[in-house]
């Protein structure tokens, strides 16, 4: 069985809010806009982080780290 798309639109539901800490606007995203970076650390440790870039003032804006 194939997935199949019934609507184009994202459901609100998904967005999330996060406020650029650059230029203090507000941000409305949804999980496909995130960006992630899975690495090592030095030490071996997992490292990574997830972000969006703010369209305003194009920095990145750090939703989770680890």
């Amino acid at each position: 069985m194939a997935v199949t798309v019934i609507d184009e639109k994202p459901d609100p539901r998904m967005a999330k809010k996060i406020t650029c800490r650059s230029c203090g606007v507000g941000l409305e995203y949804f999980p496909i806009d995130v960006k992630k970076y899975e690495g090592r650390d030095y030490s071996g440790g997992p490292d990574g982080r997830e972000w969006i870039v703010c369209p305003r003032c194009g920095q990145d804006v750090t939703i989770r780290s680890w």
